[in-house]
C-alpha cells in the first residue's frame, strides 16, 4: 500500500501533461495544438486503458487509476454545447471553406440560393472560384463578391489562384457595406466589413494558418491578431471563417461565442460524429448566436457552417 500515493501521483502528472497542458503553459507548443484539438478522443482512450490496466495488473494500478481519474476530470469539465440564443434574427452568415477552388460551385449556389445568407465567407477562394461560383449565381440575388489575396510572399504559402485568398459575398440586404483587406492579418487574405445595414457592427472573414510543424507560433500569432482585431473597437463583432481551432483550444473562447462543440466541419470524409470543428461563426459585443447548422459541401474537405446572429 506505500506505493499507493506514489503511483497516484505519478499516473496523475502524466496524464495532465498530456491533457492539461495550459497546466504548465504549453499549450501554444508543439505538439500540443494538435494535440488539444482531439483532447476528448485522448482523454476517452488514456480512460479506457488506465481502467483495463487497473483491472489486470495490480502493480500498474495506482498509476493508471491516477491517469484514468484525470481522463475522467477532463471528459466531465469539458465544454457543451450551448443553449440557443432566444431572440429576432438580424444576420446570417455562412461559412464555406471551398478547398483551394475544389468546392462544387453549383452545390455552393444552391446553398446560397436557398439560405440567402446575408454575408458569405470563403476561404481557400480566389478570382478563379469566384467566377465560377458567380456564373451558377441567380443575379437577381444581387451578391457582390471581394476578394483578398494574400498579404505578402511566405514560404509556406505557396502561390495558387484560390489556396491563400478568401472571398466575401455580401448581400443587398447589407446595404452600402465597406469591404477592406486587412493586410495586417495574417498569412492568408482576411477581409472586415463594416457600415451599411450593419450598424456599429464589424465583421471579419479570416482564415488562420493550421498549427502544424514550423507553423505553430504563427498560428497562436494569428489568433492573437484576431483577438486584438476584437478589443481594437467597442461595439459587436463577428469571426467568420476557418480558424483552425477547436473549443479545446482557449484561445477560441476570447474570440466570442458561438464556438461550442457540434458536427466537425473537418475533414468532410469522415463521418459526422468524427473530425474536428474548425470552421466557425463567433459573435460577441451585444449580438448572440441564435442557431447553428453544419451543411455538407460535395468537392470540399471542409463542411460548410450556417449561423444565425441576431
Amino acid at each position: 500500500m506505500t506505493r499507493w500515493p506514489a503511483g497516484l501521483a505519478t499516473g496523475a502528472a502524466a496524464a495532465t501533461a498530456l491533457l492539461v497542458p495550459e497546466a504548465l503553459g504549453m499549450e501554444r507548443r508543439p505538439p500540443w495544438p494538435v494535440l488539444l484539438a482531439a483532447r476528448p478522443a485522448f482523454a476517452r482512450g488514456l480512460g479506457v486503458v488506465g481502467g483495463v490496466l487497473a483491472a489486470r495488473s495490480s502493480r500498474a494500478r495506482p498509476a493508471a487509476l491516477g491517469a484514468a481519474g484525470v481522463a475522467g476530470f477532463v471528459l466531465a469539465a469539458g465544454r457543451r454545447p450551448g443553449a440557443t440564443s432566444a431572440g429576432p434574427v438580424t444576420l446570417t452568415v455562412l461559412v464555406a471553406n471551398v478547398w483551394q477552388g475544389r468546392a462544387d460551385p453549383e452545390a455552393l449556389a444552391a446553398i446560397v440560393e436557398t439560405e440567402r445568407p446575408d454575408l458569405v465567407v470563403l476561404p481557400e477562394s480566389g478570382e478563379r472560384f469566384r467566377a465560377r461560383l458567380e456564373d451558377r449565381l441567380k443575379p437577381d440575388l444581387g451578391y457582390v463578391a471581394h476578394c483578398a489575396p494574400p498579404p505578402r510572399p511566405h514560404r509556406h504559402v505557396p502561390e495558387h489562384p484560390d489556396g491563400p485568398w478568401t472571398t466575401v459575398l455580401t448581400a443587398p440586404s447589407l446595404g452600402d457595406v465597406r469591404v477592406a483587406r486587412l493586410v495586417s492579418g495574417g498569412l492568408y487574405g482576411w477581409l472586415e466589413v463594416t457600415g451599411g445595414e450593419l450598424g456599429a457592427a464589424r465583421v471579419l472573414a479570416t482564415h488562420t494558418v493550421a498549427p502544424v510543424p514550423g507553423l505553430v507560433d504563427r498560428w497562436a500569432d494569428e489568433l492573437d491578431l484576431v483577438a486584438a482585431w476584437r478589443a481594437a473597437a467597442p461595439g459587436p463583432t463577428v469571426v467568420a471563417g476557418d480558424l483552425n481551432t477547436t473549443v479545446e483550444h482557449r484561445a477560441l473562447a476570447a474570440l466570442g461565442d458561438g464556438g461550442v462543440p457540434g458536427p466537425p466541419t473537418w475533414p468532410r470524409r469522415w463521418p459526422r460524429w468524427l473530425g474536428f470543428r474548425i470552421d466557425h461563426v463567433l459573435a460577441g459585443g451585444g449580438l448572440a448566436v441564435r442557431t447553428a447548422r453544419v451543411l455538407d459541401l460535395p468537392g470540399s474537405d471542409h463542411r460548410a457552417v450556417l449561423a444565425h446572429l441576431g
